[in-house]
């Protein structure tokens, strides 16, 4: 998630129990503002130069265009509108998609899980305060002068060797590398195992515990077979 992070973000504890907003309320919050610290709404934010009031403008706009296209669904959609033959003002229900009119901010109304999902599936980027930073776990580098096992030494005040170690890494290099589980029989055999290290001197009770430290339970009875030949 992307975040805009602020020394200023109010305390909005008291809207967590919130479970609908005016699309306006929305706005203000999305952009790290207290609709309770602006009686008129978008429009008070506006006159007293509120640092981020054409962000939450933004945010207004961009929640109005998600519900005309369908992404946002609103309990409630109204426009706002004067009535010049009655001499007032008339909120009216409309249909999202009804473009003759105006989507009224400060008379929709959008549910808290709706407006979280919209906020997800579109990745908005959100205002935070500070402390909701997360602090990175401290990177280490790779020096390029060091390969990895410098680095493991580096990292760790003892390092256990052992000739069976060496081996079971050199098994794993030469012949499971290219292992993939969804098709068992590239698996090597153990006849392949056992032949390969004992070519080399080794001991044929070294070979076969090397071979089954390394070999899968599943595995167990079952290696590369020769074309032709089937389970």
């Amino acid at each position: 998630m992307t975040a805009i992070y602020c020394d200023d973000y109010p305390n909005v504890f008291h809207w967590k129990a919130v479970s609908e907003f005016t699309l306006e309320q929305a706005a203000l919050l999305l952009a790290g503002i207290d609709p309770f610290d602006f009686e008129q709404g978008l429009e008070s934010a506006k006159i007293t130069n509120h640092p981020r009031w054409k962000l939450a403008y933004g945010y207004a706009l961009a929640i109005e265009t998600a519900i005309r296209r369908g992404i946002l669904t609103p309990v409630v959609c109204n426009t706002y509108f004067y009535d010049e033959y009655n001499s007032n003002w008339i909120v009216q229900k409309i249909e999202p998609s009804d473009r003759s009119h105006n989507i009224s901010c400060e008379h929709t109304v959008i549910t808290r899980n709706s407006l979280n999902q919209w906020v997800s599936n579109e990745n908005i980027i959100l205002v935070l305060p500070n402390s909701a930073r997360k602090i990175d776990p401290p990177i280490i580098k790779k020096d390029n002068s060091c390969n990895d096992q410098s680095i493991i030494k580096m990292l760790s005040p003892h390092i256990h060797h052992s000739e069976g170690l060496d081996l079971t890494q050199e098994i794993i290099d030469q012949f499971w590398v290219t292992y993939d589980e969804e098709n068992k029989q590239t698996a090597p055999t153990k006849d392949e195992i056992i032949t390969y290290l004992t070519s080399k001197g080794v001991s044929k009770n070294l070979a076969e515990a090397v071979d089954m430290v390394l070999r899968p339970f599943e595995l167990r009875k079952v290696g590369r077979r020769k074309k032709g030949v089937t389970y």
